[in-house]
C-alpha cells in the first residue's frame, strides 16, 4: 500500500512538472525578441544623435510598474508634449507589472521610439553637468501651458523631476484644451508594433462583419469605485470630453452623488446588458461581440460574469424581450485571444486595438483603458460619438 502511494505521488509529481513545463514554454516572454529590440533601440538612438544637428532633449519622471494602459496613456502624452516643444523625447522601458520586468518600448509603441532616444544613452548625450532639473507645479488649469513654457526654454537638456500628469489633472477639464492637438498626434504618430498588429488580425471576432466591443471592468475595481464615490470624482481623461456627454448611458453621472458614481463606475450586469441592448437595437446588423475583461487567477469571479453576459446576449428569449434582432452568433473575450507561444505580453494591447476597430464600443468612463480606447477611436477619420457608450 505504501509502495502504491509513493508510485501515485511520483506520477502526480511528473504530471505537475509536465504542466508547469508546458505553461512556462507556452507563455514565456519572448526574451530573444526583447533583447534584439533593445539592441536595435540603442543603435537607432546613437544614429539619431550622430546624424542630426544639435537637438534639445527632455527626460520625464514617469510611472513605473503601473497598469499597462496607465503607462501607455502617460507615455503618449509626454511624447506629444515633447514634440509640441521641439524636444527629443527620451523614452524609458515599459515596466511590465506582472513580472516587474523592463521591456523595450518599441515592442509595443514604435511610433513613440521613432525619432526619440533611449534613456540608456541619455547620460552620454546629456552629461549630468549639462542637465537642467526642473519642477513643474501649478493648478490643473494652467499646468499644461506652464509645462510647455518651461520646455520651450533654451536649455539643451532638461529633466523634469516631478510627476506632471497627476490623477487630479487627468480627471479634470484641463484635459479638454489638449484634445485638438492630441487628436492630431494620435492620427499621425500612434501605432502598435507589428507583433500586436499581427495578433489583432488573428483575434478579430469576424474577418469581415462588424462587431461590438465591451469593456467589462471588474477585478479589483469595486474598492477603487468606493474610494472615488467618497471623493466625488468624475470620469477620467478623455471620457470627460464635452462631445461625449450624449454617449453616457442614462441616467447621467452626478459626481456629487455617491450612488451615481457607483452606478457608473461599477455598473451592475443588468445595466451593462441594457447598454448592449440599446446599441444592438441601433445596429441590427451586428451579430458578434468581443468582451475585454480583467479576469485572472486572483479575480476568478470575472469569468463567471463574462459567462453570464455571454449567455444573456446569446439567449433568443431575452433578445426578443429586449427588442433587437440578435442573438449574438459569436462572442469572444480576453481569455479566448489566440495567444501563441511568447505572445502573452501583447494580449492587453490586442484587446485595446480590437475595441478601437469595433463598429461599436461600450466602455467604462472611470477606466483609463476605456478612455484611451475612446481617444483612439475619436482620432480616426469618420469617427462617430454615437458608436460609443459609456456606462
Amino acid at each position: 500500500m505504501l509502495r502504491l502511494s509513493f508510485r501515485l505521488f511520483g506520477l502526480l509529481t511528473l504530471l505537475l512538472l509536465f504542466v508547469l513545463y508546458y505553461v512556462y514554454h507556452q507563455f514565456a516572454p519572448p526574451y530573444t525578441v526583447y533583447d534584439t529590440l533593445t539592441q536595435s533601440e540603442l543603435r537607432e538612438s546613437l544614429a539619431l544623435v550622430e546624424d542630426r544637428t544639435p537637438q534639445k532633449y527632455v527626460f520625464f519622471k514617469q510611472l513605473q510598474g503601473a497598469g499597462f494602459n496607465n503607462q501607455v496613456q502617460e507615455i503618449l502624452l509626454y511624447h506629444h508634449l515633447a514634440l509640441l516643444t521641439s524636444r527629443v523625447y527620451v523614452y524609458q522601458p515599459l515596466i511590465w507589472q506582472p513580472r516587474r520586468a523592463s521591456l523595450p518600448l518599441s515592442a509595443f509603441l514604435p511610433g513613440v521610439t521613432t525619432g526619440s532616444i533611449s534613456a540608456a544613452i541619455f547620460d552620454r548625450v546629456c552629461p549630468p553637468s549639462e542637465v537642467k532639473h526642473v519642477s513643474i507645479n501649478g493648478e490643473n488649469d494652467g499646468l499644461w501651458k506652464h509645462a510647455k513654457d518651461v520646455l520651450e526654454g533654451p536649455e539643451r537638456c532638461i529633466t523634469v523631476d516631478d510627476w506632471i500628469l497627476r490623477w487630479s489633472f487627468l480627471s479634470s477639464s484641463a484635459m479638454h484644451p489638449i484634445w485638438p492637438s492630441f487628436r492630431h498626434y494620435l492620427s499621425s504618430h500612434f501605432k502598435w508594433s507589428a507583433y500586436i498588429s499581427d495578433m489583432t488580425v488573428r483575434a478579430r471576432p469576424t474577418a469581415i462583419e462588424p462587431y461590438m466591443a465591451l469593456h467589462l471592468r471588474r477585478g479589483d475595481f469595486e474598492d477603487h469605485c468606493r474610494g472615488l464615490a467618497s471623493t466625488q470624482t468624475g470620469f477620467t481623461t478623455w471620457a470627460t470630453l464635452p462631445e461625449l456627454g450624449g454617449a453616457v448611458f442614462p441616467p447621467s453621472l452626478d459626481p456629487t452623488n455617491s450612488t451615481s458614481v457607483i452606478e457608473h463606475c461599477y455598473p451592475t450586469l443588468q445595466r451593462i446588458l441594457d447598454a448592449v441592448d440599446s446599441q444592438a437595437r441601433a445596429n441590427p446588423h451586428i451579430s458578434s461581440l468581443h468582451v475585454l475583461h480583467d479576469g485572472a487567477w486572483d479575480h476568478p469571479t470575472v469569468y463567471l460574469q463574462c459567462y453570464k453576459l455571454e449567455a444573456a446576449v446569446k439567449s433568443p428569449e431575452r433578445i426578443l424581450r429586449a427588442g433587437w434582432v440578435g442573438p449574438m452568433k459569436v462572442v469572444t473575450h480576453s481569455g479566448t485571444l489566440p495567444v501563441r507561444r511568447g505572445e502573452s505580453d501583447w494580449a492587453v494591447a490586442v484587446d485595446v486595438e480590437l475595441a478601437v476597430k469595433a463598429q461599436v464600443f461600450i466602455g467604462n468612463g472611470y477606466s483609463s483603458l476605456s478612455s484611451q480606447i475612446v481617444a483612439l477611436r475619436l482620432a480616426k477619420e469618420g469617427a462617430r460619438t454615437k458608436d460609443i457608450t459609456l456606462v
